[in-house]
């Protein structure tokens, strides 16, 4: 491999719109156990890649959001506690994934970069905990907060929607990539 990118969806921890893309300078994980607390696993991206990244996206004429991101374990789906992180960590994104394949990257010495889209935003809710289906007995507890909040099928058309949205910027950022001449730096040495 000459390069190693962390594609997907992401939250903004900063004022953003759904679709902006987000390009990480860093990244690290952080885990909860009463309160949010990094993890000491703190990988850079590489600068070069990031520069010819930030060319196509400025060539799509795609708006762009470049900062940390950091990674949870766990859905962070409510306002309050995506704040809570911005706090603690300044960063721009927040994720799943993104953290995990960094540390692999790293220790294969291969390059590093975060491409992703905005698919909610800091200052709103999702319209449910995700993390009740992620446990094996989860879609049953899932359902039953679905049903007994009607309201949150209008949320979950919303983040519908948004997920749509964020999905076409990224194809088009993708398109506009694939299209390029940019070499990995592994590649060009």
């Amino acid at each position: 491999m000459s390069l190693v990118m962390s594609t997907g969806f992401a939250c903004a921890l900063v004022p953003a719109q759904v679709g902006d893309l987000i390009v990480g300078t860093a990244v690290s994980s952080v885990h909860v156990e009463g309160t949010w607390r990094m993890r000491d696993d703190r990988v850079l991206c590489d600068g070069a890649v990031r520069a010819g990244l930030l060319i196509v996206a400025q060539d799509a004429g795609l708006v762009v959001r470049v900062g940390a991101v950091v990674s949870s374990e766990t859905v962070v789906w409510q306002a309050e506690e995506k704040r809570r992180l911005h706090q603690l960590t300044d960063a721009t994104g927040l994720d799943m994934e993104s953290a995990a394949v960094a540390v692999v990257a790293q220790e294969q010495g291969v390059p590093m970069a975060i491409v992703r889209t905005v698919s909610d935003l800091a200052d709103e809710d999702l319209p449910l905990d995700f993390n009740l289906f992620l446990r094996p007995t989860g879609w049953i507890k899932g359902m039953r907060a679905l049903i007994g909040r009607p309201s949150s099928v209008v949320g979950l058309n919303r983040l519908r929607k948004q997920s749509r949205v964020a999905a076409d910027r990224l194809t088009e950022w993708f398109q506009r990539y694939a299209e390029t001449n940019i070499e990995s730096p592994r590649l060009s040495r």
